[in-house]
C-alpha cells in the first residue's frame, strides 16, 4: 500500500452499494486507468455485475471465480447480503484462505454487524465491520451512482485482531467514497439500525400485508386512489426480499424489541380510537407530539 491506499481492492458482491463504492473511487481518482488509482476486481455468484461494470470502465477484472478476484488484492470488499457475507467470511477463513494476501484487510458494507463480526473473529481475518448508511430500493450494479454513500455515515466497527491499524485502507476507501466515519461497536449498531432502518422495512411489509393482503376485489380500487402516502409508507417493501430476511434473521433480538415497542405504540393508537368517539382534541396532541419529536434536533456525529 502508499500510505493508508489500497494498491488492489476486491469486491466480492457488485450491487448497488458495491457498485456506488467501485464507481466512487473511479470518480475520485478523476481517470480510469488502474495505475493512477487501486486496481479493482470484483466478482459475484452470476457474474453479471461484473461484466456490466468492466464494459463501463468501473473496474479492471471481472473475475471468474472467488479466490482470482481477492488474488493480490490488500483490501477485499463484502458487498454482498448479510448471510452471504457471513458464507463468504467463513470460505476465506477456510478454502479461500490461500488465495487472501497474509497482510489483507477484509470489511463489508451489510446492514448487521453482530453475527458478520463474530463470524470474522472465528474465522481469524484481519476484519473492519462497515455499513455505508445508505441505500434506495432498486438493486444491481445498474441502481449504482458514485455519488450513493457521498455525505452519508459509514459506521465502522472496529478490527476483530484488536489492531485499529488495520482500520487504515477501509478509513481511505470511506474518504474515497466521500463518506463520513462513525465508530460503534456491533451491538450498539444493531440496535440503532433495527430501529432506523430494519423496523421501517418490516413496517412497510406489514402494512402491504393488511392492506393488500386483505382487500381481495377491493384491492384495485384501492390501489387507484392510492397516492404519496401510500407510496412513501410502502417505498421498503418494494425491495430485495432475499436482503430483506437476510437483515431480519441476523438482527432478530434488536429487531424484535423496536417490533414490539411499535406494537405498543399502535395499542396506544387503538386504545385512543377503539370506543367510537375519540376526542380530536387528544388525537391532535399526540400527533403533534409525534412531529415534536422529529423536530428536536439530532445529536451531531
Amino acid at each position: 500500500m502508499s500510505g493508508s491506499r489500497p494498491r488492489a481492492i476486491a469486491f466480492l458482491g457488485l450491487g448497488l452499494i458495491g457498485g456506488s463504492i467501485a464507481r466512487a473511487v473511479v470518480a475520485t481518482s478523476g481517470t480510469s486507468d488502474a495505475n493512477m488509482r487501486p486496481h479493482l476486481t470484483a466478482w459475484t455468484p452470476d457474474g453479471r455485475g461484473p461484466v456490466r461494470a468492466l464494459e463501463a470502465g468501473v473496474i479492471d477484472v471481472a473475475a471468474g471465480d472467488p479466490a482470482a478476484a481477492i488474488q493480490g488484492a490488500d483490501l477485499v470488499v463484502l458487498a454482498a447480503p448479510p448471510l452471504a457475507t457471513i458464507e463468504l467470511v467463513r470460505r476465506l477463513g477456510s478454502d479461500l484462505r490461500e488465495a487472501l494476501a497474509a497482510d489483507a484487510v477484509v470489511t463489508d458494507v451489510a446492514s448487521t454487524k453482530g453475527m458478520i463480526m463474530a463470524a470474522a473473529d472465528a474465522a481469524g481475518l484481519r476484519f473492519v465491520g462497515g455499513h455505508p448508511m445508505a441505500g434506495r430500493e432498486t438493486s444491481g450494479f445498474e441502481a449504482s451512482t458514485a455519488d450513493l454513500v457521498r455525505d452519508r455515515p459509514w459506521v465502522v466497527v472496529g478490527g476483530t485482531a484488536g489492531d485499529r491499524e488495520i482500520a487504515a485502507p477501509v478509513r481511505w476507501l470511506i474518504g474515497a467514497c466521500g463518506a463520513r466515519a462513525i465508530e460503534l461497536d456491533a451491538d450498539t449498531h444493531d440496535a440503532a439500525v433495527a430501529a432506523i432502518s430494519h423496523l421501517p422495512l418490516i413496517a412497510s411489509a406489514a402494512l402491504v400485508e393488511a392492506v393488500a393482503g386483505d382487500a381481495g376485489p377491493e384491492w384495485p380500487l384501492l390501489r387507484a386512489l392510492a397516492a404519496s402516502g401510500w407510496e412513501g409508507m410502502t417505498r421498503l417493501a418494494r425491495g430485495d426480499a432475499r436482503m430483506g430476511a437476510g437483515i431480519a434473521a441476523t438482527n432478530a433480538p434488536a429487531l424484535v424489541a423496536c417490533l414490539q415497542a411499535y406494537r405498543a405504540a399502535i395499542d396506544g393508537w387503538i386504545a385512543e380510537l377503539e370506543p367510537g368517539d375519540p376526542d380530536p382534541a387528544a388525537l391532535e396532541r399526540r400527533l403533534a407530539a409525534a412531529r415534536a419529536l422529529l423536530a428536536r434536533d439530532p445529536d451531531p456525529a
